[in-house]
């Protein structure tokens, strides 16, 4: 997961130059992948994509039958779709890790 696309991105630490602020983030990510088993932040993205294009062009299938342009359309769907959550949820994640160790170091 590339942490330089947090910089500038949660106002908690938006207004830190940008090298503390990059230590801070990079603490928030080894600290995700510290209270998990496997490395969940690289997990995520594989796990949604699959199952949301499987929802998405399976789901059309049953509803529109075999038809190949509605396919590739909610194949695509769900690439966007995908994308989306998979933002959303690493966007949690951090601003989480990121806030515990603000609190940490303030107390």
């Amino acid at each position: 997961m590339d942490i330089k696309q947090y910089i500038d991105y949660f106002d908690e630490i938006s207004h830190l130059k940008r090298e503390h602020q990059f230590t801070l983030l990079e603490r928030a990510r080894n600290e995700i992948h510290a209270s998990s088993k496997f490395p969940i932040l690289a997990f995520i993205p594989y796990f949604f994509r699959l199952t949301l294009v499987l929802l998405f062009t399976g789901g059309s299938y049953f509803i529109f039958g075999y038809s190949g342009w509605i396919l590739i359309l909610s194949f695509f769907l769900g690439l966007l779709c995908s994308r989306i959550v998979i933002t959303e949820i690493n966007d949690s994640l951090m601003l989480k890790a990121l806030k515990r160790n603000l609190r940490k170091k303030v107390v």
